[in-house]
């Protein structure tokens, strides 16, 4: 199959969803983007601290790690009163309030009021790609494969997008302006999103949401989720521990609005090793794809270190930062590919906000032990946080290998792997 051929599918998902939807989707996701860089450049500016920087940044990713799941439970629960819309809707308030108290407070509040409203912030964080897969698994089963790897794709041109734009805020005008931009775009992206009818039109043969009766539904579902919940922790770790490094190393430099550019390196090629996903044969495990990419990522985080080490250059970083940023697409396809093989019908939104929620954790206990490290030892010493994520995503690929998800039956043509075009996301 030639490479024009293997993307060739991703035309249906236009056709399918239309283009609205696809642009208000994008749209509504750069927020999520925006704000953990957006949240450690203003509150480390604010506070002069890097160290109470990350722990924003933390307490950002634990609100997340929690309201991510919250949303999603009542999501899946109120399928047949509104879905996701009312959830989106309450949420995208609560979001909004907490961002402007970060933004306007970051220099005045005492830090516990600002960890305080910094975690409310993340627990009340639209997880805009985790609903939007789950409306494509409730509504187009046929169309998952191709539908997770566009999703992947567009997470990652967010997350090149977002921290650029929150770099060139901090630059233009201050760190808290990004907060502002992030507000923003949840007050009008958000309710567009969650305005959409596929917000709570049911699908044909959808098997019914969760309810009160599904008792150890919850359960089961954490324990074939939990090899990948670790695999999205070892993102997390990449990514929270990554912001931090970056961050630091632009401070390092004299420009801490740099940071987001750094960031936004990390992005470039990223999105597009995760639509060749499609180009990779069946035959290859997940478990096998996890492994490439997290001995790929390592080869990027020990080139940074040592870009660290011998050139105080940001654009020798940024480029060693874009070649350990090529292993994040095939990841967390891989990810996403390996949650829906075990995620039943009716737990979609569930089921993706908690490896969402893995994913969360990570980003705060990479950027807290990150931003330590870099308080105390300087940038360079802070990668070691990569390495270690680096090391978490080969031991989950290690544990997926010797204990593959046995195929849940009611979901066997939505979970083959790629089939169409590409693997499914979660």
């Amino acid at each position: 199959m030639s490479l024009t051929a293997s993307f060739a599918p991703y035309a249906e998902l236009r056709r399918a969803a239309g283009t609205p939807y696809l642009v208000t989707a994008f749209a509504a996701r750069l927020p999520i983007t925006l704000v953990p860089v957006s949240v450690l450049a203003a509150v480390t500016t604010g506070t002069g601290s890097v160290a109470v920087g990350g722990l924003a940044a933390a307490a950002t990713s634990v609100g997340e790690a929690v309201g991510g799941p919250t949303l999603g439970a009542l999501a899946d629960r109120l399928a047949r009163r509104g879905g996701q819309r009312p959830v989106l809707l309450v949420a995208a308030a609560v979001n909004v309030a907490a961002l402007l108290v970060v933004a306007v407070g970051a220099a005045s509040l005492p830090v516990p009021l600002l960890l305080l409203a910094t975690l409310v912030a993340g627990f009340a964080m639209p997880p805009i790609g985790s609903f939007s897969r789950a409306r494509w698994m409730r509504r187009t089963p046929a169309l998952v494969p191709t539908a997770m790897a566009g999703e992947s794709a567009a997470d990652e041109v967010a997350y090149v997008l977002g921290p650029a734009l929150a770099g060139l805020v901090a630059i233009a005008g201050s760190p808290s302006a990004s907060l502002l931009v992030a507000g923003v775009l949840v007050a009008v992206a958000v309710p567009a999103f969650a305005l959409h009818p596929s917000a709570t039109a049911p699908a044909a043969g959808t098997t019914p949401a969760p309810t009160d009766d599904d008792a150890g539904a919850s359960g089961a579902l954490l324990r074939r989720l939990a090899v990948v919940i670790v695999a999205a922790v070892g993102m997390g770790l990449f990514f929270g521990g990554g912001q931090t490094t970056l961050t630091a190393a632009a401070q390092e430099a004299g420009s801490i609005g740099a940071g987001g550019l750094l960031v936004a390196a990390m992005g470039v090629g990223s999105a597009f090793t995760a639509l060749a996903m499609v180009a990779v044969p069946d035959r290859v495990s997940l478990a096998a794809r996890l492994a490439a990419a997290a001995g790929v990522l390592l080869v990027g985080i020990a080139t940074m270190a040592v870009s660290l080490a011998l050139t105080p250059s940001l654009v020798a970083l940024a480029a060693a930062t874009a070649l350990a940023g090529l292993a994040v697409g095939p990841a967390m396809v891989t990810i996403t590919s390996m949650a829906a093989e075990r995620s039943a019908a009716g737990s979609g939104a569930t089921a993706m906000t908690l490896v969402g929620s893995g994913i969360v954790i990570g980003v705060g206990t990479g950027a807290a032990a990150a931003g330590w490290l870099a308080e105390h030892h300087g940038a360079l010493h802070a990668t070691g946080v990569l390495a270690v994520a680096a090391l978490v995503l080969l031991a989950a690929a290690a544990a997926s290998w010797r204990r593959p998800a046995r195929p849940l039956p009611e979901q066997a043509p939505r979970s083959s792997t790629q089939g169409a075009a590409r693997e499914a996301a979660a």
